[in-house]
């Protein structure tokens, strides 16, 4: 057997030796042989030629995600509408004036009960809202040397509230607590004692209920007639 039919025979048995040959070096000097090197790419024309073709690959793939099918329309149309129906929620949600007032009256009481704003200047924000619903508000400021409240002489406040010529009496406070409501009572009758004019109710008007159990000082208010409300609420009838 001649050596070419050897190597044949040996190529034709085991084939990854052509595969493990043929690399790209092999085969582009084979080229270089066979053909003219004038007419021969170099390897650094076929990069940019690689070079090319990903750049091309890149922008057809960017012309595809820009285009607007039939599809990208009804999906944009379904969004608006979504959109608009999102507007009409918040327009349906907005807070009116009197909202943003009884968030304010809570604001400063919660600031008015860790020192940040005046028991006062809470005080005041309830008398205009009362105020703007009708309200005539008068404040009553007595002193109290027998110490019929306190059970020691000191200068008592209350607040007495007028419309349609019912008179009633109101403690603005930005919290109050059970111990507070027997006062409040005595600070009632000393006002028609004091005035000889008599209150068709008393009312505490406050946001917060400082207590371990916070529904069982409404309970005992109304036990010494006395209703608590929260600010811009309207007391029962």
């Amino acid at each position: 057997m001649s050596l070419a039919d050897e190597v044949r025979r040996i190529l034709l048995e085991h084939p990854e030796i052509l595969v493990e040959a043929l690399t790209a070096q092999a085969l582009y000097e084979a080229l270089a042989k066979l053909t003219p090197w004038e007419k021969l790419a170099t390897r650094e024309d076929v990069r940019a030629l690689a070079s090319r073709l990903d750049a091309l690959e890149n922008e057809v793939g960017e012309i595809r995600r820009e285009a607007a099918t039939k599809d990208d329309v009804k999906a944009l149309a379904l969004r608006l509408d979504a959109l608009e129906k999102d507007v009409g929620e918040i327009r349906r949600n907005v807070a009116t004036k009197d909202d943003v007032k009884a968030l304010a009256l809570r604001l400063d009481a919660l600031g008015a009960r860790w020192g940040v704003v005046s028991e006062e200047a809470f005080r005041e924000g309830v008398r205009e809202l009362l105020r703007e619903t009708g309200y005539s508000v008068e404040r009553w400021v007595y002193f109290d040397s027998a110490g019929y409240v306190f059970g020691r002489a000191s200068e008592v406040e209350l607040d007495i509230v007028v419309k349609d010529g019912r008179r009633i009496a109101v403690e603005i406070t930005s919290a109050v607590k059970r111990g507070d409501l027997s006062a409040i009572r005595r600070k009632a009758e000393l006002y028609a004692k004091a005035t000889d004019a008599s209150l068709d109710r008393v009312l505490v008007v406050t946001p917060y209920i400082h207590d371990r159990n916070p529904q069982y000082v409404p309970a005992l208010a109304k036990e010494l007639g006395i209703q608590i409300v929260a600010p811009g609420e309207a007391p029962e009838a």
